[in-house]
């Protein structure tokens, strides 16, 4: 469990010092920008601080993303995509090895099926909270502009 609780610490820190910071900067990252990826830093957040680690993880590869196109359409500096993505990456690794702890350890005389129905129903459900989320983007990408 510590290691749950340090993976939310450095996602809480790491991202909110690298995008609140860049916030601050109008030159370096746009304001409706700033503004989206703070949403997502939460998000992220609330799902790692519920031990909800796909999520916060799907949350974090949809954020990466944002940060990429952000930077594509010039709505933030290049110096800042790297931070965020150093960050974003860093986080990435944490939140992995938070959520291989958090998993039970299998007994020996466990039923491998049932584990593996559940790692298949969890993947899943994974790929299509972020294909809606893709969907849902490009809508919002399409009304501004």
């Amino acid at each position: 469990m510590s290691r749950t609780k340090h993976a939310v610490r450095i996602l809480a820190a790491c991202l909110g010092l690298v995008l609140l910071t860049s916030c601050a900067g109008a030159s370096e990252v746009d304001a409706g920008t700033a503004e989206g990826l703070q949403a997502r830093v939460a998000s992220a957040k609330q799902f790692a601080a519920q031990q909800d680690f796909p999520a916060a993880l799907a949350e974090l590869q949809q954020l990466g993303q944002d940060v990429a196109t952000a930077a594509e359409k010039g709505l933030m500096s290049a110096e800042r995509k790297a931070r965020a993505e150093a960050a974003i990456s860093k986080i990435r690794a944490e939140l992995e090895a938070a959520q291989q702890a958090a998993e039970p350890q299998p007994a020996p005389s466990a039923e491998p099926t049932a584990a593996e129905d559940k790692e298949d129903a969890q993947k899943e459900a994974e790929k299509q909270l972020e294909d809606a989320k893709k969907d849902a983007e490009k809508g919002k990408g399409k009304g501004n502009g």
